[in-house]
């Protein structure tokens, strides 16, 4: 596409001259191309962004390289000056509606995760073909001295392009992208499932996670009153019977004479 569309810029001065027109005549051609595709390429972008267009901007921008090669191919055919403002037209219209929907067809096709790589690779291949069309066209002009060949040469690669990108469109690269479109949508929906099932199974487990630690609790705090029991039972068994005194014996034992014969008149100062 790049080989052919930048070619007639190029020449159409050079052709204007050649049919006999003044310099500032032949210069005011590309005047009239850019003012043209100032407005040609917000107004494509406009009309692109439509609901029933967005989806089928690849073959929108088919169309418009067809209708700039086609108008490459019967600007070949210009014999005086206003044919050629005519042509200069008609190919700023198609120029910048192949300018405003070139990228945007790119992340149509390749999509957003590898429209970085790509575009680069496009911009490099649009170098070399930029590079090298308006030479090879040159060359075409020394060698037949005619500028009708070159108008039909770079207006047959651009048609020749859109076709091929219409085709491949139509038959592999919608084919692609519809199958994945359906895989997305399976995985989305799976992926809404599983994060459903996931909160689910979260919810599940913290409660199982609160019971088990109520449960240890409850044990931990049977286990601690049965060790208390434990050293309760212990200290009554350790113990002896012989530190349970009686009152009432003691205060017979006071009373009581002792061995010695003696009367304790005090009781508490007697042993």
């Amino acid at each position: 596409m790049v080989l052919g569309l930048f070619v007639p810029p190029v020449f159409v001065v050079s052709y204007a001259k050649e049919l006999g027109n003044e310099d500032t005549k032949s210069a005011l051609l590309l005047t009239i191309l850019g003012f043209i595709d100032i407005f040609a390429r917000p107004t494509c972008g406009v009309i692109a962004g439509l609901k029933w267009v967005r989806p089928r901007c690849v073959y929108l921008f088919s169309f418009a390289m067809i209708f700039n090669g086609a108008t490459d191919l019967i600007g070949s055919q210009a014999k005086d000056y206003s044919s050629l403002v005519v042509f200069c037209i008609f190919f700023g219209i198609s120029y910048g509606m192949v300018g405003a929907l070139q990228f945007e067809v790119l992340m149509a096709i390749v999509g957003t995760e590898k429209f970085s790589s790509a575009i680069g690779l496009v911009l490099l291949m649009e170098a070399i073909a930029v590079l090298v069309g308006p030479p090879s066209a040159g060359r075409l002009l020394d060698a037949t001295k005619n500028y009708m060949y070159v108008f039909l040469l770079a207006g047959s690669e651009v048609v020749l392009s859109a076709l091929v990108l219409a085709t491949c469109n139509f038959l592999f690269i919608k084919k692609k992208s519809s199958v994945p479109a359906d895989k997305l949508k399976n995985i989305t929906v799976t992926d809404d499932a599983k994060a459903e099932v996931c909160s689910e199974l979260d919810e599940e487990e913290k409660g199982a996670r609160e019971e088990q630690e109520k449960e240890a609790k409850k044990e931990v705090i049977k286990e601690e009153e049965e060790e208390e029991e434990k050293d309760n039972k212990k200290i009554e068994e350790v113990r002896p019977e012989s530190v349970t005194v009686d009152v009432q014996e003691v205060e017979r034992f006071l009373k009581e004479p002792q061995q010695n014969g003696d009367v304790a008149t005090c009781p508490e100062t007697c042993l």
